[in-house]
């Protein structure tokens, strides 16, 4: 009896060890093949209403609006010391979106502020609480719809869009859109973890290999 308990116990420690190296396995293949963006292009309010929350299934989708942009925030010295304009967009629908709308060499801010009517298509990306990144590359340190609740009495959606087109453009270039990773860390961190797990398994084969070697002697 006593010996079928510590193969049972091995036996779980092993199963134990062997999911969790595939699991770290899993993890690498994810970071080896990034997700794939949907080419299809839906209208916003489709995908969500002002206020909600995005959903996992919605992030990254190109999404369509409509409307006027009421104000914009432009961010020098971006990647390759290009400013970057992010504008306050208002929605046919009577709602606010924030959208990074692409960078010029010297924006001025008297010909973006028109009051025309504009359709902006671009991704759809959730909204960063905190930095996400370094103001370097493709990259904006935060762009957070909470900062701007109090600049608008209308509904705020809690996502930006990140453009790759405006319809009149104003002579923007779009910023690249770079997906965040699902998985942290980097593919051979995972890959190590692997190799971990997998000896952890046959280390607890053998010790119990050869405590019955052991007892016989």
């Amino acid at each position: 009896m006593k010996r079928f308990w510590q193969w049972l116990a091995t036996a779980l420690l092993v199963a134990i060890f062997l999911s969790l190296a595939n699991w770290q396995w899993n993890r690498a293949s994810d970071l080896k093949n990034p997700p794939k963006i949907d080419p299809t292009i839906v209208p916003l309010d489709s995908l969500i209403a002002p206020g909600q929350s995005i959903t996992e299934a919605a992030v990254a989708r190109r999404v369509s609006v409509s409307g006027t942009f009421v104000s914009n925030w432009i961010l020098p010295n971006q990647a390759d010391r290009k400013s970057w304009v992010v504008g306050l967009f208002q929605t046919k629908d009577n709602a606010m979106i924030l959208v990074v709308r692409g960078h010029g060499a010297n924006p001025d801010p008297q010909r973006i502020e028109s009051n025309r009517e504009v359709n902006v298509i671009g991704y759809l990306v959730p909204q960063q609480s905190r930095d996400a990144a370094e103001n370097v590359g493709n990259q904006i340190s935060r762009v957070d719809s909470a900062l701007f609740v109090t600049r608008t009495e209308l509904p705020l959606y809690a996502p930006y869009i990140h453009a790759i087109s405006e319809e009149p453009s104003v002579g923007f270039i779009p910023v690249p859109f770079e997906i965040g990773k699902k998985v942290p860390g980097y593919y051979w961190q995972h890959i190590s973890y692997v190799v971990i797990w997998f000896l952890f398994a046959v280390t607890a084969i053998f010790l119990m290999i050869y405590q019955r070697k052991s007892e016989r002697v």
